[in-house]
């Protein structure tokens, strides 16, 4: 208990990390901190645009700003900011030179939107597309349909890797990432694709963690568990369902730079 109000809040210390980041707002009557603060709070508890507290201000309010931030693409440029210190804190490299792929299928809610069926895992939602560096911590999100094949999304990821400023030597991928899609994007990037499967002996003696892919499968959970807004979809179109995994990646980025 560190005094804050809800556990999704800003310390003082991270606040005075990203204030910088949004100095070029300028509003009105808003506080941008507790704006911040309210989307955080949306993404950590999941609960609807009318249930936020009142102390964050008008419900209005803080929907206005978080659609502005989104809009703006804070939260991915924010995050690719700290995701280098993090990484240079953990004796890594700043740039990465290794990243991991992999999909994660969402029921959808009641809400409306496109959706799509994954006949392999049986749900009927959407799809998270999501590129990691060797910490997991995320380098580029893409949200479809879950009925979309996982080889569709990977020349898109890495695209949106490249815009963000990361350039990767190398992919680590699971079996279902062969074929021509993926071929033709690691040639265009010039990426090696190394793909890691579990042999049949391991299989016997059950579960264990493949090696470093095992970090995006943590990411998965850390995302789903700890952001109650990502354990189904609630979002209406592509857009905000990305949206909500990079708020959720960079308040877990910011709490990894600023612990300590």
């Amino acid at each position: 208990d560190d005094g804050r109000r809800y556990p999704s809040d800003l310390t003082d210390v991270e606040w005075k990390t990203i204030a910088p980041l949004f100095s070029s707002y300028q509003p009105l009557t808003a506080d941008l901190r507790e704006m911040v603060n309210a989307c955080f709070y949306l993404e950590k508890t999941g609960c609807q645009w009318r249930a936020i507290p009142k102390d964050f201000g008008p419900w209005q309010t803080v929907r206005t700003w978080h659609d502005r931030f989104r809009d703006d693409g804070i939260w991915a440029d924010a995050a690719a900011l700290l995701t280098a210190r993090v990484r240079q804190k953990h004796g890594r490299a700043g740039e990465p030179s290794t990243g991991i792929l992999d999909s994660q299928s969402v029921v959808s809610g009641p809400q409306k939107g496109p959706r799509g069926f994954d006949g392999n895992k049986k749900i009927k939602g959407i799809k998270r597309h999501v590129l990691t560096c060797s910490l997991g911590l995320v380098l580029a999100v893409l949200v479809t349909v879950a009925s979309l094949h996982d080889t569709k999304a990977v020349a898109i990821l890495l695209d949106r890797a490249v815009d963000a400023g990361w350039h990767l030597d190398r992919l680590k991928v699971d079996g279902i990432y062969i074929g021509p899609n993926v071929d033709a994007a690691a040639q265009r990037h010039g990426i090696e694709v190394q793909i890691s499967t579990r042999d049949s002996e391991a299989k016997a003696k059950g579960f264990s963690p493949l090696p470093v892919r095992w970090r995006i499968e943590a990411t998965f959970g850390t995302l789903t568990n700890r952001y109650r807004r990502l354990t189904r979809n609630l979002e209406q179109d592509d857009t905000a369902a990305e949206d909500a995994v990079e708020i959720a990646n960079f308040h877990r980025v910011l709490r990894a730079y600023a612990r300590g």
